[in-house]
């Protein structure tokens, strides 16, 4: 496979709701601003400035359809950028955005509206990586040591972390795979996408990412993504 004429087509993940972030109800934190730009823009249009993605798909909350429709509208971008209407679950929300995927496409990346500093060049890597697999997702090595604890806090046991990767998005895959296991109704039990290929027994591979690719889930995370961005202004990621 040649990553140069693969057909990708984007999904963006952004139907959440920001518990965590400590924002008013109804507010999310796609829209807070990093670097001038809100969060999720910084991630769709890093995602439509690779020459292998075709268009995509963004996924958000019913009620932000209006108000991403507006931002949408900015961005001056000559390919196809859709806008689904998300659900109560992930998997809901993918599958909305799935069903928006031109059947043409033969590869689908799979990202997290909240992940805005994710590396073109490991996007490239898993693109590479699905000529030997069915999915291809961006991690890092896990360095700190990990200890599995009671209710109260008491540590049970340290776990062994070799071979153990902290994963991130955007996630890679092929489209017929990624379609068979969203035709299927129950999903409960992953928490990416990539579990969902791997129950069904399709071929996953982890490629190697940066700890810059960091999700902005509480308040803490978004200083760090904006030093980050500084940083990355002068640093070919």
């Amino acid at each position: 496979m040649s990553s140069s004429n693969a057909c990708v087509w984007a999904i963006v993940a952004a139907a959440g709701e920001s518990r965590r972030m400590g924002l008013p109800d109804g507010e999310s934190k796609q829209f807070l601003r990093l670097g001038g730009e809100t969060i999720l823009s910084h991630s769709v249009r890093r995602l439509l400035a690779i020459d292998e993605v075709a268009g995509a798909i963004v996924v958000v909350h019913p009620s932000h359809t209006v108000r991403i429709a507006g931002e949408v509208a900015e961005y001056e971008e000559s390919k196809p950028l859709l806008i689904a209407e998300g659900g109560r679950a992930r998997s809901d929300s993918v599958r909305a955005g799935l069903e928006q995927v031109p059947a043409a496409a033969e590869y689908i990346a799979v990202h997290d509206g909240a992940r805005p500093l994710f590396s073109r060049h490991v996007f490239a890597a898993c693109l590479a990586a699905l000529g030997e697999c069915d999915g291809a997702v961006p991690g890092c090595v896990v360095a700190d040591t990990l200890k599995r604890t009671a209710s109260d806090g008491r540590v049970e046991a340290t776990v062994d972390r070799g071979g153990l990767w902290s994963v991130q998005t955007p996630q890679l895959f092929r489209a017929a795979p990624l379609r068979e296991v969203y035709s299927r109704r129950d999903l409960d039990g992953a928490t990416d996408d990539a579990a969902l290929l791997e129950m069904a027994g399709f071929v996953v591979k982890v490629v190697a990412s940066t700890p810059a690719n960091v999700k902005i889930t509480t308040p803490a995370d978004l200083p760090l993504a904006g030093a980050l961005l500084s940083w990355e202004i002068e640093t070919d990621i």
